[in-house]
């Protein structure tokens, strides 16, 4: 087959958005000069620039939380990523891996018994520029010498480090091409369970922003493609540069009126947002790991 897989159960495009939330500093290292503690940036086409939490980055961390999901069986406790022999870099290509079906799978020849397979990734992310406008701070910090350095100094090591504000809100997208809904429980589960582990050091985590009415988050399900894509505009008004409070508000408000914007009784598309959403993928997810035990043997 073309696709490499045989799969004929249903299958939906899905996607997920949500606003996530920096409940303390947050660190993402630069993409290139990782060894100067400078912060990911993302310019903006007013010539502004924002603090990044870059797609690749959260790819990274929900496809590392996959491979690490614990499988208890008869008294026995292994990592699901020993079980597939499945790694990063190092996929595996199997059919039945969860994680391979959907964020893609290479292998470029047929050592070890691995025939060529290739899976093109179903799974996409986007978004992630930091609202509101607001630049990153530095702060020194100090480090304790490794055992290894050279010379008997054991004096801790200042260096500075740059850091996003508690606060800031992420943007974030992800979006699934055709799949199937145990397909999607891997995927529900990565994007749960990645949420406490974002960014790099210490502290780490973000978090999904609530309010009364709920977090900010929205499932969909469909065929066809309807409804207003809930996509926020993270640039500042020009009435707003100067109030970093009032840009924020102005992006939760667009959050939520483009999540009410949906066909509510169409037969090829269903969302799922605030609380519902949220449920939802806790669900789906709690239903990937009681599935985890196939794995085994």
């Amino acid at each position: 087959m073309a696709s490499g897989l045989s799969d004929t159960k249903p299958k939906y495009h899905w996607d997920l958005y949500a606003l996530f939330v920096a409940p303390q500093e947050v660190f993402f290292g630069h993409e290139t000069q990782v060894n100067l503690s400078l912060i990911e940036r993302a310019e903006l086409p007013d010539g502004t620039e924002r603090i990044y939490l870059s797609p690749t980055k959260r790819r990274g961390v929900e496809r590392r939380a996959l491979l690490y999901a614990p499988v208890h069986k008869n008294g026995e406790s292994k990592f699901l990523t020993d079980l597939l022999d499945c790694g990063i870099p190092g996929t595996c290509g199997k059919e039945e891996c969860p994680i391979c079906r959907v964020y893609g799978a290479l292998i470029t020849d047929s050592k070890g018994g691995k025939e060529r397979t290739t899976f093109i990734g179903r799974l996409t992310h986007g978004g992630g520029v930091g609202v509101p406008a607001l630049g990153p701070s530095e702060k020194q910090r100090a480090m304790h010498p490794s055992d290894l350095r050279r010379g008997g100094e054991q004096e801790p090591q200042p260096f500075k480090r740059e850091y996003g504000a508690p606060g800031l809100v992420f943007p974030v997208y992800n979006h699934v091409l055709a799949a199937s809904e145990e397909e999607f429980l891997a995927i529900a589960y990565a994007f749960l369970e990645s949420l406490p582990r974002l960014g790099a050091g210490n502290p780490k985590g973000l978090a999904l922003l609530e309010d009364a009415d709920g977090p900010y988050l929205v499932l969909d399900r469909y065929l066809s493609p309807m409804g207003k894509r809930v996509v926020v505009d993270p640039l500042a008004r020009d009435g707003e540069r100067e109030d970093p409070s009032r840009h924020l508000e102005r992006v939760k408000r667009e959050f939520r009126a483009l999540s009410a914007e949906f066909p509510h009784d169409h037969p090829r598309f269903t969302r799922w947002h605030g609380e519902a959403a949220l449920q939802k993928l806790q669900a789906m997810a709690d239903a990937f790991v009681a599935s985890l035990e196939r794995y085994w043997g």
